[in-house]
């Protein structure tokens, strides 16, 4: 079993759902017409994220010569699971 000290880095798509919900779910302000603090709260984590920089992950994401059309986006999602159930 894996362990690390907190913070971890989260998952994407649990972490925007997280933020969609809150910012859906939660007022911005109270009954009473005052700024909702327990929200900002919930959208501002307490411990920060100590990431380093690393220039190579940062020069590959900015990297225009790898970003693919859509087309060909498509056919490569095809390869990896292809639209007809197997049966």
């Amino acid at each position: 079993m894996c362990s690390c000290n907190p913070p971890c880095v989260p998952y994407l798509g649990m972490y925007l759902t997280d933020l969609a919900f809150i910012e859906e779910g939660t007022p911005n302000f109270t009954e009473e017409g005052l700024v909702n603090f327990s929200k900002m709260r919930m959208r501002d984590p307490s411990v920060p994220y100590r990431i380093e920089h690393q220039p190579k992950v940062t020069q590959f994401l900015l990297d225009k010569t790898l970003v693919m059309d859509e087309d060909t986006l498509y056919e490569l999602s095809l390869k990896i699971e292809s639209r007809i159930p197997p049966g």
